[in-house]
């Protein structure tokens, strides 16, 4: 092989791997920023008293956010941080339930 095709060669692996540097770089800006986007969300929780004909599923249609990754994991947390071992509640039931915000609801 003569040098200026080896010469070539060694240019565009080197064009080759800073372009892919660049990308990599590019992907972890563009996660970053919509990372700060969501800094200021912090999980909060309030009370909510259960009313005649309420169910979880009607409670997590209120509070439930994006963070969760379905309606099933919002409601075993609701479960968990109340201590109920099954889906039942009743009516006058204090609940407490978490939601994620900038900052808490009045």
């Amino acid at each position: 092989m003569n040098y200026g095709r080896r010469k070539l060669i060694v240019i565009l692996c080197v064009l080759i791997i800073f372009g892919a540097l660049l990308f990599l770089l590019g992907r972890g800006m563009i996660v970053s920023a919509e990372t700060s986007n969501r800094s200021n969300e912090r999980k909060y929780f309030t009370s909510h008293v259960v009313e005649l004909g309420d169910t979880l599923w009607d409670i997590c249609d209120i509070y439930m956010t994006k963070e969760y990754s379905g309606k099933a994991e919002y409601i075993e947390e609701v479960k968990a941080s109340n201590r109920l071992d099954s889906d039942f509640i009743y009516e006058g039931q204090l609940l407490i339930v978490p939601y994620y915000a900038d900052e808490p609801s009045n």
